[in-house]
């Protein structure tokens, strides 16, 4: 194979085309040294399309200088662009050959002079995904570093039955990248109705893995148990028995699902293993004009730039990391503080009653609300009548809320089946701080559901841990849906991706029987 050797400080990197199934994958070897072997941290992703005209030397130069830091400690690095990105041939179709990919990559490695028998793996957001499908790891891989990325396909795709729109379109955008497809789609091209076939129409190419998908907005779907549903990804770090770095924030898509991989570890495993959360979001980073900064929040600020290799030579020397294994190191936001404990549940639960009144709120799916995310703040609805905003009544004292706050809603629609969201944030003077949301419909969580019947959905919102003062007040935004976030429910019965049309609702709300449910540390 083509090899062009390069050096920097007296590390080495070459390239190589490793040919797998027919398709030939660009992938960048870094070395400490000319000669030797070395322990090997092994990425892999497809965010490298900006490369995909570039020369490989330059990727090669551009690749030693990021690769600086794990080199100077050691590490061989081996990186390569998945199939159908950047400059590696054939199709790239998110999630579907990363399994066949992964582990022809990692017997390539065990062929190379460099091989030690110490591989690492690295990965953030999909690039941790990528590594999940290898599963069960084998005995050379010694640990792993995932950032903000769940084992479960169906929480990527689906919140309690309501579809993101916004993995829908990073998926679209993302599909055949390289294959010549003229794609009209945009985050809209989720409202349309009906959504079966949706593919067809907005890549010129029918995707599969889609179209099935759309018919499985329960857990309990078969189709989560198929190589499209991520079965070969699936509690991949259940028990996994090597030590595990998980990072997330608050404010990530995906926090509530690093928490129940962390709670999901065999003790043997999350004994070795650790998890950090931050403040803030999906890049551990935040929006100055619409967010609040939080003093050392960021991993890096806390924790170092290199905490990522430190946690590797933890694992080879046992030299100190600044965290503890075993437990959760977390934010205390508004506490402006980190704190490691074994963020146990709460055994003392503070409930909130939501008022005395019933109200009443429309909901037109061609005309939906759209509500901003966890970690801005969020806007005044004045005008609309399909949003009811309340405010807890101030606090008397401090209390700290840390876990999974609960609410309780009392409620009853016109219509065969709908769905109900709630919004909460804290009230600061500088707006109203987003802290979570929720989302279920009556079918979803009742089964059955007749027209004005009254029922009671729960809703159970992802972990979080903030400092709620004294004089300081929750907002609870009630509503059906988020356009921002979710396709939004047609309020008709059955599958919603047969729907060809869509219904207006009036719904209700029984503040005297609802309630929203504070998780309080002792």
């Amino acid at each position: 194979m083509e090899k062009n050797l390069s050096n920097k400080a007296n590390h080495y990197a070459y390239y190589e085309y490793i040919e797998i199934e027919g398709n030939k994958l660009f992938t960048v070897i870094l070395l400490p040294e000319k000669d030797g072997s070395f322990p090997t941290v092994v990425l892999r992703s497809p965010y490298v399309q900006n490369q995909a005209e570039q020369s490989e030397d330059d990727i090669v130069q551009n690749c030693l200088n990021s690769f600086d830091s794990w080199l100077s400690r050691g590490y061989a690095a081996v990186f390569q662009h998945c199939r159908g990105q950047g400059k590696s041939t054939g199709a790239f179709i998110p999630y579907v050959h990363e399994r066949e990919d992964g582990l022809a990559l990692l017997q390539w490695i065990r062929c190379q002079a460099f091989y030690n028998g110490e591989i690492f793996l690295y990965g953030a957001s999909y690039t941790a995904s990528l590594h999940y499908t290898i599963a069960p790891f084998e005995s050379d891989i010694k640990g792993a570093i995932f950032e903000v990325q769940d084992t479960e396909r169906y929480r990527l795709w689906y919140r309690n039955g309501q579809m993101r729109k916004g993995h829908a379109n990073w998926h679209f955008g993302l599909y055949k990248k390289k294959c010549g497809l003229n794609k009209t789609h945009n985050i809209n091209s989720f409202s349309e109705l009906p959504l079966k076939d949706l593919s067809e129409r907005v890549l010129n190419d029918r995707a599969e893995d889609f179209e099935e998908m759309l018919e499985a907005e329960n857990p309990s779907h078969e189709f989560w148990n198929t190589r499209f549903g991520g079965i070969d990804a699936k509690n991949a770090t259940d028990n996994a028995d090597i030590p595990i770095l998980l990072t997330t924030g608050y404010n990530d898509f995906y926090v509530g699902g690093m928490f129940r991989m962390w709670n999901n570890m065999n003790e043997q495993t999350k004994k070795k293993s650790a998890m950090l959360v931050s403040p803030y979001d999906h890049g551990d980073g935040f929006n100055p004009d619409r967010s609040l900064s939080f003093p050392t929040g960021k991993r890096r600020e806390q924790f170092g730039n290199s905490y990522q290799i430190d946690w590797v030579d933890n694992i080879r020397k046992g030299t100190p990391i600044p965290f503890e294994k075993g437990i959760v190191t977390y934010y205390r936001t508004f506490d402006d503080k980190w704190q490691s404990d074994f963020y146990a549940p709460s055994t003392t639960d503070l409930s909130l009653p939501l008022g005395t009144d019933t109200v009443a709120f429309d909901y037109d799916p061609l005309n939906p609300p759209a509500f901003c995310g966890e970690g801005t703040f969020q806007k005044n609805f004045d005008g609309r009548s399909d949003v009811v905003s309340l405010y807890t009544t101030p606090l008397e004292q401090d209390i700290f809320i840390r876990g999974q706050m609960r609410a309780v809603l009392t409620v009853s629609s016109s219509c065969p089946d709908t769905s109900f969201y709630i919004n909460i944030s804290i009230r600061k003077p500088q707006g109203d701080y987003v802290l979570r949301h929720d989302i279920t419909s009556l079918c979803y969580q009742l089964g059955e559901y007749t027209e004005n019947e009254i029922a009671t959905l729960n809703f159970c919102f992802d972990e979080h841990a903030f400092l709620l003062k004294k004089g300081e007040s929750l907002r609870i935004d009630i509503s059906s849906t988020d356009n921002n976030t979710y396709v939004c429910h047609t309020n008709r019965k059955g599958a919603y991706y047969l729907q060809t049309g869509a219904d207006k609702a009036i719904n209700k709300v029984y503040l005297q029987n609802s309630k929203l449910i504070l998780p309080i540390e002792e």
